[in-house]
């Protein structure tokens, strides 16, 4: 793994944004509102989430040409690691190299496109259980039985099948296909990389992961992460306890960071900032287009990492990969367990029994709506309205394009 910026740096940058943030949010209390959309409320056809064209263009563009995230770098914490990557249909090796490099491959033979890992693990070789052919970690043909039955093949031409990676900051991302193409990740994240990078992924330690299938279109599912106006009723025994609803919302190109400010913060409304908590970084980053990153902290100094991966199973089911990190090395077994508990337990029960009832109801609703139906996104839940935008124009197909049709 690459080293990355001394850690100071990017601790001071965080300590810098978490100021900026608590004005924010005492600002927007004071207001008694958040973040609104300049134009108002938006109406979006419920065609755009129902609608299986449109679905299949969306896994034609966002899920094959768009880099997305496979995992961190500590999922691959040594050469031989190898995980898998298969929530887009094709089986996916995911390696580190003894370079201390990523690489990626279908999970496929070229002899005879046996399957050649069934689960994560750790292999000098990659050895097929069909033939016994071999490969080492970088897709090279290294070994066969009866080599003398192959002597007019070039062997190089039998290598593992290349799947696009990039290896960037802490974060895996891929281009889930057959291709030697290189992620220009940067590009792709613009002035989003910088908000990422100071996150320092590469330190963080995976604590425990799971997942969450749900009976509706992805981006209904998507959409509860991206605003707080149901906190008070959906979340009234949980959530809302702690945090308020006056958004702070920041866009950067088709990713954007959202965060909500904690109750506490409303007796310092009136007092000088001097008397003011200090304050901690925090907040949902949503990485464009199907992942949700939280960054929050357990106590002063100490944070933890929230990943939530949508994949589409079709156009009416969604599975979410939920994994929980440390920021760092874990200095306690209480701080372990406590991310355990409550930065994953807590929380997949309550986007499971909470989150995901609504959006599994909801959707339901949605597919039996009169003609001409539309959802309404308030100005108050403007980063649903942009990642709607994003996502019509990232596919060619504006949202408009229903307003004329029947």
């Amino acid at each position: 793994m690459k080293k990355a910026e001394p850690i100071d740096k990017w601790a001071e940058r965080r300590r810098l944004i978490a100021s900026k943030q608590q004005r924010a949010y005492i600002e927007r209390i004071k207001a008694g509102v958040g973040d609104l959309a300049p134009e108002g409320a938006m109406e979006n056809d419920a065609r755009v989430y129902t609608d299986p064209v449109r679905f299949e263009k969306e896994m034609e563009t966002l899920f094959r040409d768009y880099p997305i995230l496979a995992g961190l770098s500590h999922d691959l914490p040594e050469p031989g690691s190898i995980i898998l990557f298969e929530e887009l249909g094709q089986s996916i090796i995911i390696t580190r190299t003894q370079k201390d490099e990523v690489k990626a491959y279908l999970n496929m033979c070229p002899h005879r496109a046996m399957t050649l890992i069934d689960k994560p693990c750790k292999k000098k070789l990659i050895s097929c259980p069909f033939h016994g052919w071999s490969f080492d970690l970088e897709g090279n043909l290294v070994g066969m039985l009866e080599p003398e039955g192959f002597e007019n093949i070039n062997r190089d031409d039998r290598g593992l099948i290349d799947v696009p990676v990039v290896e960037w900051c802490g974060l895996i991302f891929i281009l889930p296909r057959a291709g030697q193409d290189k992620i220009d990740i940067v590009s792709h994240l613009g002035e989003f990389a910088v908000e990422l990078e100071q996150l320092e992924f590469h330190r963080s330690l995976p604590i425990k992961s799971g997942c969450l299938d749900a009976a509706c279109n992805w981006k209904y599912a998507l959409d509860t992460y991206g605003e707080a106006y149901h906190f008070p009723v959906l979340h009234k025994e949980n959530v809302a306890l702690f945090n308020s609803t006056e958004s702070l919302y920041e866009r950067f190109g088709p990713h954007s960071r959202i965060g909500w400010p904690t109750r506490d913060l409303a007796e310092f409304v009136d007092r000088p900032e001097e008397d003011w908590p200090d304050s901690t970084y925090g907040g949902v980053h949503y990485l464009f287009p199907n992942t949700i990153i939280f960054y929050g902290s357990v106590g002063a100094g100490e944070s933890f990492v929230q990943i939530f991966r949508h994949f589409p199973k079709d156009v009416d089911n969604i599975k979410t990969h939920f994994k929980v990190y440390s920021r760092a090395e874990i200095a306690t077994e209480d701080y372990r367990k406590f991310v355990e508990t409550a930065g994953f337990d807590g929380t997949l029960h309550i986007v499971e029994t909470e989150d995901y009832w609504v959006a599994e109801q909801g959707y339901a609703k949605l597919k039996a709506a009169p003609e001409g139906f539309t959802v309404l996104y308030g100005a108050n839940e403007w980063s649903l309205q942009d990642k709607h935008i994003a996502i019509a124009e990232a596919c060619g197909m504006p949202l408009e394009v229903y307003e004329n049709e029947p």
